[in-house]
């Protein structure tokens, strides 16, 4: 379990035949082989683990079912794009976002990113189907790993706003309209009915 609060981007150093291997800066130094590391919001578990030149190097093996409904996908894959990265959540740690599982429900479309005066306001297609059900107002979302709050919804898209601390410190500075990004709902939202 995560709690949707970046520690760390990483860089991908490859991705192939199902294992990826990612460099970051982020202290993996209370990591084992077996953690689980959420990566843009997929939870992962690390079977390697190495500290090479200053940074530390991580293997995680990526699922059949994990490509089909994640951007882990051979044609959803973006090896220059860094990686949002997390560790799991240990007993006593402070839940600053919400409970992230790392179980990814859908990925979506970024439509649009608009520039405010003190936050950004980032649009994402919504969706023709029951998963509209589970985007509601106010409540909380995880988008590539990150805890945000869904501030409006229509038919046709739902907005997120983003401060700057959020921005600079994830990959959300880094999409660009059009991307595809990892969703997991709320697990309280599953419970609310949209009117």
């Amino acid at each position: 379990m995560f709690t949707g609060i970046i520690q760390e981007k990483g860089k991908v150093i490859d991705f192939s035949r199902g294992i990826l291997e990612i460099s970051t800066n982020l202290d993996l130094s209370d990591c084992k082989l077996g953690s689980s590391i959420c990566c843009n919001g997929v939870c992962l578990t690390a079977t390697e683990i190495n500290f090479i030149n200053n940074s530390y190097q991580f293997k995680t093996n990526v699922g059949e079912e994990t490509m089909l409904r994640t951007t882990f996908s051979e044609n959803l894959f973006n090896k220059i794009k860094p990686i949002n990265l997390e560790k799991s959540l240990k007993i006593g740690d402070e839940i600053s976002g919400h409970f992230v599982y790392g179980h990814i429900d859908r990925t979506t479309k970024l439509l649009k990113i608009s520039k405010l005066n003190n936050s950004w306001e980032f649009f994402f297609e919504s969706f023709q189907n029951k998963d509209n059900n589970y985007i509601v107002e106010k409540a909380s979302i995880a988008i590539n790993g990150i805890s945000l709050t869904i501030a409006n919804v229509t038919n046709e898209y739902f907005s997120i706003s983003v401060i700057p601390h959020t921005f600079e410190n994830t990959n959300l500075s880094d999409l660009q309209e059009y991307d595809i990004v990892n969703i997991e709902f709320d697990y309280l939202a599953r419970f609310a009915e949209r009117k």
